[in-house]
Formats: structure tokens, sequence, C-alpha cells
């Protein structure tokens, strides 16, 4: 399923936009004029950028005096495009309203393109040329610091020197395009000062400051102008944004997530793409429990919302069926859910609940179980004839002793089969049901459609905690949070509380399971 959402959605974003009209020179002329005499006759490639990837726009061949020509009648979208020889050649020249330009290439110094023509092409190269030769004497102060030629004062009085450079070059380029593309992207180039904040405590001002740029990450982009996503910079940002900045939770990053899609809404372009983006991020993580970021973007963007038509007007109607269906799957068992009552049949025919197992308790009215692992199987099934005697032999045998219960849904309506795998497996200490009449709705709950499921229940507060896990991962789990942090709090090691509970330490070790 999220192979054909990926593909469905990257093919959406390359939908056609207007040209941007330039009334004065409509179309573009890019005239090349290549030095190296290995080059004539050969072809030359114009391609864009669009949301991280590149896509041919336009070819030449060179004549035998290494003259070409991209030459059309339409206006390029503005944006950075590609100069492309082969895949050692090639560099980025900025297209604005302006667009005829003149190059001036030696493919064997591509730092070094003279540009003509176009203002704004012609800004762009001079920033790599500045920002080039500035990283250039960087790298050499502090390869003289390294090598204890400058003192620190004299490093970091150099260090600022250059940045001060860099920032008076900026504003001069942006102030000499003002109101051009050229202007908007240096600005996007330029990090978000974030404020000290020496009012704050020490104690809450990391947090603070934190917290402040968060909100301000992209105060100097323009999100809803489509112009940046013909650009290498940005989408790439949003991309790091979200991977490196954000705390990879599903709350965290579908607030952030809501905030760029909102950021971006007042174009269309921007925002079909930014939100196709953040949904492609939750569907195509491999962490557990991104359901809960794609499955929200979907409630709240592509399907009927409160009575509201669904906003993605883009997207294919058979294709928002599927995103229908598997939205249904997930949406009663995202991670962090309070988990959804099971009233169903033991094999002696007596009603039994998940909640009964969740609230279980002792004499002394303490809860007997801390964590319930809620599993959905049939005996014919591949998988679970590998998993269930795993999890029964390894980690329920293991773990049981410390709180650990089996709440096991037969999914099918043919009892011998079940009471027969049963028996082969000797599963009858678990709490094991059924639902004959299909009265309890378990596959609409807990999406019973893939079996083994697997839903891992927090008993203090009856929430999932974690699902469609292997044994492995499972059994990680539970030694955290039954054994490695109690131990933790009593100040104790891991062994010395095993014994304290009666188990036996060896017997434990062999019980972990390595696969």
């Amino acid at each position: 399923m999220k192979k054909l959402f990926l593909s469905v959605i990257l093919g959406a974003t390359m939908m056609a936009s207007a040209p941007c009209a330039n009334a004065a020179n409509p179309g573009y002329k890019i005239d090349l004029e290549v030095k190296n005499p290995g080059m004539a006759e050969k072809p030359v490639y114009l391609a864009f950028y669009f949301n991280g990837k590149t896509y041919s726009k336009d070819t030449t061949v060179l004549n035998k005096k290494g003259v070409g020509t991209f030459n059309k009648k339409t206006t390029l979208d503005q944006g950075v495009y590609i100069v492309y020889f082969d895949e050692n050649k090639y560099f980025d020249v900025l297209i604005g309203e302006d667009q005829n330009i003149k190059l001036k290439i030696d493919t064997t110094a591509l730092e070094k393109v003279q540009i003509s023509g176009g203002k704004e092409s012609v800004g762009f190269q001079n920033l790599i040329n500045f920002m080039g030769d500035h990283r250039e004497q960087q790298k050499n102060l502090g390869q003289k610091y390294k090598d204890k030629k400058i003192d620190s004062l004299t490093f970091n009085k150099e260090l600022d020197r250059l940045s001060e450079e860099v920032e008076a070059f900026q504003n001069k380029l942006m102030n000499d395009n003002k109101g051009l593309w050229l202007e908007k992207f240096v600005k996007g180039t330029i990090p978000v000062d974030v404020p000290e904040m020496k009012e704050v405590p020490d104690s809450t001002r990391r947090l603070a400051r934190y917290m402040y740029k968060k909100h301000h990450y992209f105060d100097n982009v323009d999100l809803s102008d489509p112009r940046f996503l013909r650009s290498p910079y940005f989408p790439s940002t949003v991309d790091s944004y979200m991977k490196n900045y954000l705390l990879q939770h599903p709350d965290t990053l579908y607030e952030a997530a809501v905030e760029l899609i909102e950021k971006s809404r007042y174009n269309k372009e921007t925002f079909q793409t930014m939100c196709s983006k953040m949904l492609n991020y939750g569907l195509t993580s491999q962490q557990m429990g991104m359901d809960g970021l794609w499955c929200k973007l979907a409630q709240k963007y592509y399907l009927p919302n409160n009575g509201k038509p669904a906003e993605a007007t883009w997207a294919d109607s058979s294709w928002l069926e599927d995103l229908k269906k598997e939205v249904k799957k997930v949406r009663y068992n995202l991670i962090g859910m309070a988990a959804r009552d099971l009233r169903m049949k033991t094999d002696k025919d007596e009603p039994y609940s998940l909640k009964e197992v969740i609230t279980e308790k002792n004499a002394k009215g303490e809860k007997i179980n801390k964590y319930v692992l809620a599993y959905f199987f049939e005996p014919t099934c591949g998988h679970c004839k590998k998993t269930t005697p795993i999890l029964h032999d390894s980690v329920y045998a293991k773990f049981k002793p410390l709180g650990f219960e089996v709440f096991a849904v037969f999914t099918q309506t043919d009892k011998k089969e079940w009471t027969d795998f049963l028996d082969k497996h000797n599963l009858h200490d678990w709490h094991n049901v059924w639902d004959p009449d299909r009265e309890s709705y378990f596959w609409e709950f807990y999406d019973a459609t893939v079996t083994p499921g697997i839903y891992l229940i927090d008993a203090k507060d009856g929430k999932i905690l974690a699902k469609k896990i292997d044994m492995k991962t499972l059994d990680m789990i539970l030694d955290e949070e039954l054994v490695n942090r109690p131990a933790a709090k009593a100040k104790i090691d891991k062994e010395e509380f095993l014994k304290q509970k009666g188990i036996d330490v060896e017997r434990y070790k062999e019980l972990t399971v390595k696969k």
C-alpha cells in the first residue's frame, strides 16, 4: 500500500504550472559558448529542480565551435536550473524575470562560469563565486589555527570579519534585487536569528530557544512561493527539519506538518506538494507509530472532515478510496490511544473481555498484569505458526512472572481448528478467546486483516504502547519496562532485581529471543 501511495503522490506533484509571463520579453533564450574543443557537437541539457528531484526541460547540440542555444517561445518557470553536460560536469543557474542569458563556459573550471544578461542570473553567480571564495578563506584560516600560526583571539576575530562580509554581501544583493526572485532566494538561505532570551531562567532557556526556532524555522522562506520548490535547497531543508530537528514522535511531527502545510496553502501548487510531502513522510517512515502522522493528515486534508469536503481535490478518486480503507484500519489503534475493549468468548463459551485482563486485580486490590498483549492469529497463517511458539515458549515464559499476560484472539470460526492449535502448542495458560458471532468488531478496532496482529498495552493506563512488532522487539521492550527500569528505580542491578523476584537468572537469559 505504501508503494502505491508514494508513486501516485510523487506523480501528482509533477502537475504543469502556469508559465511566469513576461510581457516585455516572452519566452527564454539561453546562449552557450563552451570553450573546450572536446565538447563540440555534443548535447547539453537544461534541467530543473522540483521538490528535491531533477527533470529534463530542454536540449541543444553544440556546433563545431561549441556554441548552442536553449530557446523556446514559452517562459521558463522561475527557479534554479541545471546546465548539464554529463554526470561530472554541470552547474546551477538561477532563472528570474529576464530570461535572455549568455553563458561562457570552461567545463574544466565550472566554478568560473561567466554570465551576462539576466540580472538575477548574474547576481546568483556572483553569490556562488563570493561564497566559494569565503569558504576557501575560512578553510585556510582554520588550517593556520590548526598549525598554530595564529592564536584563538585572531582566529575568532577573522571568523567574525568573514561572517560580517557575507552578511553585508547578502544584504546588498537583496537590496539590489528588491521584489525579485533572487531577493527571496537569498533571504531563504539565511537562518533565523534566535534571541538569547536572557530573561528566561537558565533551567528553561534552552527549551525556550528550541521552541522559538521550531516555530520560526521557516520565517525567511515563503513556503507558498512555488519558486522555492524549483530550487535544490528548500525541499531538502524541509526534509532535514522533519528528520533531524524534530522529536520523531507522531504528535510532534503532525503539529509541525500542519504548520508547514498551512504556510504553503496560499498557492495551489505549494499546498498540494507540501500535503503530499508530509503524507509521504509518514507513509515511508520505518519507525513504529508513524501511521499516527499520515492517518491524521489524511483525515484533515485528504478525506471529508466533520462535514467539510476534502481539500485534496487533486487526488485520484480510486487512490482516495484506497487511502480511506487504510485509514479505517488504523484509526482506532494508533499508538497512545486507549485500547478498545473486546467482549468475546472463551473456548468454553464463557464471556470474557480484554478489559478484564487489563484491570485484573489480586486479593489486595493490586493490578496483576502490567502489560497485556492483544494477539490476533489464525492456525493456518504461516507467520502465526512461526511466531506463536516463540511468543509462548520464550517471551511469555520469561515475562509472565513479572506481570505480562496474553489475550489471544482466534480470528476465524472453525472451533476445532482453533482448539487443536491450542493443544498442539500448549497454549491453555493464555486467555484464549474468539468471536464466532462477530459481535465485537475486533477487525475494525485492531486491523486483523494481517496476522499475526500484535498490540502491546500498558495496563497502567490501558493505552497502546507498541504494535506490529516482531518477537525480538517485544522481548526488548518488556525487558526494559519490566526489568531494567524497575531495577534502576530500586537502585540495584538487573540480576539482583531478578533474584528478588524469584527469577532464575540463567533461565531468564536462555529465554531471550535471538532473532
